[in-house]
């Protein structure tokens, strides 16, 4: 009895792994409550997505060089928090369940080229020019690090952020938050209206034109909260597929997808063809 006890046990802990997978069996709805409510946007990106896909453009808004560090030890998520206007840089937060703050720490520090100081939350990044360029804070086994001029003060209020603060207080954002998909959007009904009141001072008559049709689109079908999602498979043939879900009025639900493949392309091929727009002549 007691070696088909132990038989047992053996095989539980050997499976348990394949269960749990890269995301560590932390679900979305979770990540969301570590989210400050009035955040422009958030970002699920999974441990099987290849950051290398992901176009170098995006590295003047986004470092995509944190993000492959932190995508090598699991699941992870960004957060665009706000944008600083006087030189457009963003905010952004980035939260993991896989490194602790110490270990977020010396990635930073590595990774930025920069010092390092202690404070009451967790850790400040500073450049050379004593300038804070990002902090770090745990709490709840998340660590979170945020960057940017004031990153301290945000990272105080993300320790004290209480769930009905969160993005996971918003219904109509959790009911289509859960995904497994290799990246993952979720944009809340605070970033919708937004766009409704973007002062358009400093955009041009082509800017303006766009924001108006995206204003128009907005007042037609109500939304209250969208989900874009993108899976990228590298079987034969590889299969890239793009997902939206929006939550309307009345909590109704929109939902709209498309695929691409092709028998003698490879994944990284497929994107760069649909960046560079090759598949539509």
């Amino acid at each position: 009895m007691n070696r088909i006890i132990v038989s047992v046990i053996t095989v539980f802990l050997l499976l348990t792994p394949l269960f749990q997978g890269c995301g560590g069996g932390v679900s979305i709805q979770d990540e969301l409550g570590m989210v400050p409510g009035l955040c422009f946007l958030h970002v699920h990106i999974s441990c099987n997505m290849d950051i290398k896909l992901i176009p170098e453009e995006v590295n003047e808004f986004i470092p995509l060089w944190l993000c492959d560090s932190l995508n090598v030890r699991g699941d992870f998520g960004v957060s665009l928090l706000g944008v600083n206007l006087t030189d457009f840089t963003p905010q952004l937060l980035f939260l993991s369940r896989e490194l602790g703050t110490d270990e977020m720490l010396q990635l930073g520090r590595t990774a930025f080229n920069c010092g390092s100081r202690e404070n009451r939350q967790g850790y400040d990044l500073i450049d050379e020019r004593g300038s804070m360029i990002g902090s770090i804070a745990g709490r709840d086994g998340w660590t979170c690090l945020i960057t940017g001029s004031g990153s301290d003060r945000s990272a105080r209020r993300w320790l004290e952020l209480e769930k009905e603060e969160s993005l996971a207080s918003d219904s109509d954002l959790i009911s289509i938050s859960e995904s497994d998909a290799d990246l993952t959007i979720l944009i809340s009904h605070n970033s919708i209206a937004f766009v409704s009141v973007i002062p358009t001072g400093m955009l041009s008559r082509a800017q303006i034109g766009i924001l108006n049709r995206v204003k128009d689109l907005i007042g037609a079908i109500n939304p209250k909260a969208l989900r874009v999602t993108l899976n990228i498979s590298n079987e034969e043939p590889p299969l890239i597929l793009l997902e939206l879900q929006l939550v309307r009025n009345g909590s109704n639900v929109t939902s709209f997808s498309v695929s691409f493949s092709d028998t003698e392309f490879t994944s990284t091929d497929l994107v760069q063809l649909i960046r560079d727009g090759g598949f539509l002549f």
